[in-house]
């Protein structure tokens, strides 16, 4: 059997296969899921913690959960990578409408259709709600469900500053912002094309630099940037995901990223970033070194990170990503309705393990089925499929 039937129908590849064509990088696919997982506890402790039931863990004690929000951070900087590896060769230093069409076509179907879904989906929850059970409606109801915020949401517009507060799908924001990236990826690798390493040196100090007056003149002074400059936030990270790739092909100071030592130690320093609540802006280089190292690595760590079960969760992390968004509607106005009936004051350890459990639960069945019911039919029609002929490993390898 060949490898692209083999990839298609989601069997082993041969690791040594996979690296003979530099394609496949399976610890980032690990990785992405991770992220999305620590994204979901993050908005899982927002819930309860705005709700008046307590926190997964104290808050004084640790930053680990409540700086969750920065992981969108390292998809941004993850996404610009892969773009790069994927689509760099083909729009580097040239404009050929044919590669530009294919590769919007793409990343529509990548972002859109599950995106419009989970949009249905809550729909269907306000409609259903409304009619059937009011008494789940309360004053935060309108702010989320603002009908005249769908149209942003629909045109993936919702991460400029057009809404006063997050709506329908509240991770959806990232969304709209990396479709534009996307967009402005156009640009960015026709302009960066074979230019030697002080460009992408150049855009990566650039970025930061506009990073740091981001969140200088933002009122939180931190990068939890969403609804309204969301999508600039998007676009600096994704130039640095760029310029990391660019580091990255060029081998620069690879014999240090592919150790397992290199990987440990910047995990070791973002959960101290994220444990003591340091500076945001810290995390964005370390991110971006992580993403080198997951990338070049070919010891302890690839083989940890390429665990079956760790690759599918990679696989169905945008799934996961958005119908947990869905699920973070649905226990928000649950909870005050369960609170208010038994008489909770506060969930005790046994009340939030539970609630943890039915909440990861149900945002993994859901996540696979949303996959494989909306994310690979549309992903992968011909237009993609044609594309991947000429890139097999492209399936895997897409973020």
């Amino acid at each position: 059997m060949s490898i692209l039937a083999k990839v298609n129908l989601g069997e082993y590849v041969p690791k040594t296969t996979l690296y003979k064509n530099n394609q496949y990088l399976s610890a980032l696919t690990a990785l992405r899921g991770i992220a999305a997982l620590w994204v979901v506890l993050f908005h899982m402790d927002v819930i309860i913690f705005y709700r008046e039931l307590g926190t997964i863990i104290p808050h004084k004690w640790s930053g680990l959960i409540t700086q969750g929000y920065l992981w969108v951070d390292f998809f941004f900087i993850l996404s610009g990578f892969i773009i790069c590896h994927i689509y760099g060769e083909k729009l580097s230093g040239k404009l050929q409408i044919n590669n530009i069409k294919k590769y919007l076509i793409s990343r529509f179907f990548r972002l859109y259709p599950l995106h419009l879904f989970t949009l249905m989906l809550l729909i269907g929850f306000v409609v259903t709600v409304s009619a059937l059970a009011p008494s789940l409606i309360d004053e935060s109801w309108n702010v989320y469900f603002d009908w005249s915020a769908l149209i942003s949401n629909i045109f993936f517009t919702n991460a400029m500053n057009q809404h006063t507060y997050l709506s329908w799908n509240i991770v959806s924001w990232s969304i709209g912002a990396e479709w534009w990236a996307y967009i402005y990826g156009i640009g960015l690798l026709y302009f960066i094309g074979n230019k030697s390493e002080k460009h992408s040196l150049a855009i990566a100090l650039t970025s930061m630099f506009f990073l740091l007056l981001l969140v200088y003149f933002y009122p939180k002074n931190n990068l939890d940037i969403t609804f309204d400059f969301g999508f600039l936030r998007c676009l600096f990270e994704f130039s640095i995901g760029v310029a990391s790739y660019k580091a990255f092909k060029l081998k620069l100071a690879s014999r240090v990223f592919q150790t397992d030592g290199c990987f440990v130690l910047v995990l070791i320093a973002l959960f101290a970033i994220f444990h003591w609540r340091w500076n945001d802006l810290l995390t964005i280089p370390l991110f971006s070194i992580l993403v080198l190292c997951a990338a070049s690595n070919q010891g302890n760590v690839l083989r940890l990170l390429s665990i079956r079960g760790l690759q599918y969760l990679g696989r169905i992390s945008y799934s996961i990503y958005l119908m947990h968004g869905v699920w973070f509607m649905v226990f928000w106005f649950i909870l005050p309705i369960i609170k208010r009936t038994w008489l909770i004051e506060s969930f005790t350890l046994a009340q939030v393990v539970i609630y943890m459990i039915i909440f990861i639960t149900v945002t993994l069945v859901s996540a696979k089925f949303s996959y494989q019911y909306v994310e690979v039919p549309f992903r992968y029609s011909n237009n993609i499929k044609n594309k991947c002929k000429n890139n097999p490993l492209l399936v895997k390898n897409e973020g």
